[in-house]
């Protein structure tokens, strides 16, 4: 199983779910079974990990490495078997990069978008372990 996080920029909220989920799959055993990266819905490649988004990783607890922006590509659509995007526009976005939707891999992780909380990330942090908790027991089944 391989999971793509996508926010805007990939320096935030994406590569947070992408280090929280990479956790939870490791306290599950199953790192084995389940592979997670992240990307952008719009060009950024190049910048790395948000400080604040770092420091709140760090603060949880939640291993992280150094990251480097990408943006997504068409060929992400085919290698990914869920593509979990942080709001509805990076969903609208991805669809346009990637030629739509035809599969059914494309969804959001939580029913509504995921806040760039920037007075310490508490809300974005706590909504993106929510919804990987989430999204780790669908996948397990």
């Amino acid at each position: 199983m391989k999971i793509l996080f996508v926010c805007a920029g990939n320096t935030g909220r994406s590569p947070m779910a992408e280090f929280v989920m990479k956790k939870l799959v490791k306290d599950a055993g199953l790192s084995e079974k389940i592979s997670i990266s992240s990307a952008a819905s719009k060009p950024t490649n190049g910048k790395t990990l948000h400080q604040g988004i770092a420091a709140k990783l760090g603060i949880e607890k939640i291993p992280f490495a150094v990251h480097i922006a990408r943006t997504i590509t068409p060929e992400d659509y085919a290698a990914n078997d869920l593509i979990v995007c942080m709001d509805a526009g990076n969903v609208e976005q991805v669809k346009g990069i990637v030629g739509g939707d035809s599969d059914g891999k494309i969804s959001m992780l939580l029913d509504t978008d995921i806040p760039w909380d920037k007075k310490g990330f508490a809300k974005t942090y706590d909504d993106i372990l929510r919804g990987c908790k989430a999204l780790l027991e669908k996948v397990r089944l």
